[in-house]
């Protein structure tokens, strides 16, 4: 089947529905320390969030689109490497715009069909699918941890290396914290540095676990053997965590995440630079839920928090995985139509894609902080 767009509802194709991060009383403000999406952002800065958001991600296919990447070109704002990546956009968009048909060959009852056949529709492109029981398309079934084709590695991966390059700066131990779920995931790093101290989390309190793991327990022991040396000399005394480490790594299941971050941050404080994985974003159901994770740090692409920002976002799980799925359409697109590279403003990270060759994603890691009393 042809599945095409009314050309009256091109501007209407954003993929993924996004929520803010902030309420009417809560801002959510989200800061990166990655610089590497630093002149996308300017482009958006020129042209307006709208075009920059569709047009950068490839959401957006039409000749208005077109028009808007020449008038970019055709502008005296652009720096050498913008008009550079402008040239490359409009270049692409051509051959995207100019192929009469696109193929797909999917599983008769594919798990995200329904999702698939809603953003074909959002293309506007002219793609033919078909189903085909041996000869398909396959798609993992969690878009997540599971790597796609087209990509060299998967979003747990790619959020995983992010992770990787924030330890790589610190010569300081860190604490990591671990559930069984991403034992694998522990062994790369620990071979990339020896200087981590790893906990697996198998204990059912929180607040418990907490307090032993950053040394509270062991100042209170301590304290206690100093105070029974004179038990009538009064001593004020205040639990202090350790002092070996500054940066916590949390890897766990995102159910743990809403309880295990409160409980170091009780018994923490500000001492520690707390990171956590992807996986604490997959059961944000409302962006507010973020203030959770207050003064923490996640990789999150700059599309998300854009979004965030911008009040347009109601699921974080179900963006991540509608993202996912985007851009594994999006490399199909790419294929067929003969791009031989494009710098994507993805959904769930930086890509950058080239042809016969597997897309690179970068995430970059970003700290979630709130106002809580600004309107």
């Amino acid at each position: 089947m042809i599945l095409k767009k009314n050309k009256y509802l091109k501007h209407f194709i954003a993929l993924i529905i996004l929520a803010s991060c902030s309420t009417t009383s809560k801002n959510i403000q989200i800061h990166s320390i990655e610089s590497e999406e630093r002149d996308p952002k300017d482009f958006q800065e020129i042209f307006g969030y709208q075009s920059y958001q569709e047009i950068f991600s490839y959401q957006s296919y039409s000749l208005s689109d077109l028009k808007t990447i020449q008038e970019m070109i055709e502008s005296d704002v652009l720096n050498q490497k913008q008009l550079k990546n402008a040239k490359l956009l409009k270049n692409n968009y051509q051959k995207i715009l100019s192929k009469k048909k696109y193929s797909l060959k999917l599983k008769p009852y594919q798990q995200y069909s329904k999702e698939l056949i809603e953003l074909i529709y959002k293309y506007n492109l002219p793609v033919n699918i078909s189903w085909d029981e041996e000869k398909h398309l396959s798609l993992p079934e969690n878009l997540l941890a599971d790597k796609i084709n087209g990509f060299c590695a998967s979003l747990y991966d790619d959020a995983f290396a992010s992770i990787n390059k924030a330890a790589a700066q610190t010569s300081d131990p860190i604490l990591v914290i671990y559930s069984q779920e991403y034992a694998s995931f522990i062994k790369n790093l620990k071979s990339i540095d020896s200087n981590l101290m790893t906990v697996q989390y198998d204990a059912s309190n929180f607040q418990e676990f907490s307090a032993e793991v950053l040394g509270i327990n062991f100042s209170e022991k301590r304290f206690k053997k100093i105070s029974n040396l004179n038990p009538n000399q009064k001593i004020n005394f205040t639990p202090r965590p350790r002092s070996d480490i500054n940066q916590v790594i949390i890897i766990l299941d995102p159910q743990e995440y809403k309880s295990m971050i409160p409980a170091l941050r009780y018994h923490g404080g500000s001492n520690f630079k707390y990171i956590n994985f992807i996986s604490a974003l997959e059961e944000i159901d409302s962006p507010h839920q973020l203030l959770d994770y207050e003064d923490s740090w996640a990789p999150i692409s700059k599309y998300i928090t854009t979004k965030i920002k911008k009040d347009e976002l109601a699921s974080l799980e179900k963006f991540l995985e509608l993202g996912a799925l985007h851009e594994w359409l999006l490399m199909q697109i790419l294929e067929q139509a003969g791009v031989q590279s494009a710098n994507i403003n993805g959904v769930t990270g930086s890509v950058i894609f080239k042809s016969n060759s597997c897309a690179k994603r970068k995430i970059p890691l970003q700290k979630i902080s709130s106002d809580l009393f600004s309107s």
